[in-house]
């Protein structure tokens, strides 16, 4: 109904600007008692800092994520924006790519979704975690987080997404009356309640992260890809407003959404795309400059608030670490485990099917992943179980290089198709502390396809970078 350059607007910021919602307080539908909702089980949606901290306490969370498929254009555009920038630990900046499986190169990437649909269900869901634990590597238990494709939910979405063990979701829309840190749906949603069943929207423990607008000088809302509203210049100062704005409002977390395809350097037609990399580029180094700010993945931030600590001590805090596993020769794993300067040199697979392309760890199947069948059988490599992670396993060798609890984490997924108390195991899995620094997902594959990882892991359609 309501479009933009940059992608949807959601009726939210429709009606706020229509005046309907003029108030975070008049959203009706949602209430929340601090005192029997309380952390770190149970948040509810506030500007407060959590854990009790003041602000200036408080550190400045800034989400960069990456939106659909991953291929070697969009990879390029993504590394170029990370460049060497690193957080005040010394430690690289991270990122959450919400991916989706169609056209995605399976050895780059978490869950968004296979084919992209105006109304993902099941499905489509569950089928992007399955191929994404098959073909991109990634535990279930690191796929965590989820971004529905065009930022369209319903009821049922969040019903799926909470049957399938996912950690968060952030699909929902914020102006600066209702930005919020991050919330479990204890209560229901408190974003995006213009559909009227904000209510019904119930599944403890689950969080929503809502994605923050950039709001310009005529008060007019800016989501996803910015860059394409306006001249740079005009953009970068909407950025660096908007950054000191949340600073000024409880320093709740502050996001750039970006689908780097949009910035990608060899589509005809398309305008040249190094004066918005560029701007992009500048805003990123002015922002490390700010005091206490960290870029962090969706995962991470949640990980924080559950344990809030002071800003002046995040430099020693594990959760931000980047320790890199000690393998010693090199496996198909997206890291250069032997230090030559090379990944994966000469270990991954190349899947043909005419119409697509695509690389794998993991052994190319006999067919395309589809909705009917999302994990097609072939291939003579050996898959991620659930007792190893992906920076741990060698697909080829068929074996887990950690042995040790150093690595260790608990898989409590829920296995793909399965509801209830079903669950994907609780087998130890290499990387649970993150000795990769990369493992901290999204559908977010927190990574591969579904969120976070890149090169190496994701969720809910989310890669961690």
């Amino acid at each position: 109904m309501v479009k933009k350059f940059s992608g949807i607007i959601s009726l939210t910021f429709v009606c706020t600007l229509l005046g309907v919602l003029s108030r975070l307080e008049t959203v009706e539908g949602y209430a929340c008692d601090p005192t029997t909702c309380q952390p770190p089980k149970c948040f509810c949606a506030t500007t407060n800092p959590p854990g009790g901290l003041s602000v200036d306490k408080t550190p400045q969370f800034f989400l960069l994520t990456f939106d659909d498929s991953i291929q070697d254009r969009t990879i390029n555009v993504v590394n170029q924006l990370l460049g060497k920038r690193v957080n005040p630990n010394g430690c690289p900046i991270k990122t959450t790519y919400y991916v989706s499986t169609q056209y995605t190169d399976f050895s780059m990437v978490a869950d968004h979704t296979m084919t992209h649909p105006q109304d993902p269900f099941d499905d489509e869901i569950i089928g992007n975690k399955k191929a994404l634990n098959a073909f991109a590597g990634i535990p279930n238990g690191k796929i965590s987080g989820w971004r529905s494709p065009f930022l369209n939910w319903q009821p049922k979405t969040f019903d799926i997404i909470a049957e399938q063990g996912f950690q968060y979701d952030s699909s929902t829309t914020a102006l600066s009356e209702d930005a919020t840190w991050p919330y479990t749906m204890d209560n229901g949603l408190y974003n995006d309640c213009w559909k009227g069943f904000c209510d019904t929207v119930k599944h403890p423990g689950v969080f929503e992260i809502p994605m923050a607008a950039l709001i310009d000088e005529k008060g007019l809302p800016h989501l996803m890809d910015p860059m394409l509203d306006g001249p740079p210049e005009t953009v970068q100062k909407w950025l660096q407003d908007n950054f000191i704005r949340h600073g000024t409002q409880g320093k709740t977390p502050f996001g750039l959404y970006l689908h780097p395809v949009q910035l990608a350097s060899d589509i005809p037609g398309r305008p040249d795309p190094k004066p918005s990399i560029q701007m992009i580029e500048d805003f990123l180094d002015w922002a490390l400059k700010q005091p206490d700010t960290w870029f962090v993945t969706s995962q991470q931030l949640l990980e924080w608030m559950k344990n809030p600590v002071p800003a002046d001590q995040l430099k020693d805090y594990p959760p931000f670490s980047c320790q890199a596993p000690k393998i010693g020769r090199e496996i198909c794993n997206g890291l250069d485990d032997d230090g030559n300067g090379t990944i994966d040199d000469g270990l991954k697979e190349t899947c043909n099917f005419n119409t697509e392309v695509w690389s794998t760890c993991y052994g190319c199947p006999n067919a395309i992943p589809s909705l009917s069948n999302p994990v097609p059988d072939g291939g003579s490599r050996a898959r991620v179980p659930t007792t190893c992670d992906t920076v741990w396993w060698d697909p080829i060798g068929n074996q887990c290089l950690c042995q040790s609890d150093s690595c260790a984490y608990t898989d409590l997924s829920k296995a793909p198709g399965l509801v209830g108390n079903s669950t994907n195991g609780s087998g130890k899995s290499g990387n649970g502390k993150s000795p990769d620094g990369k493992s901290n997902g999204a559908n977010s594959i927190t990574g591969w396809g579904i969120m976070t990882l890149i090169p190496v892991i994701y969720t809910f359609v989310q890669w961690i970078f």
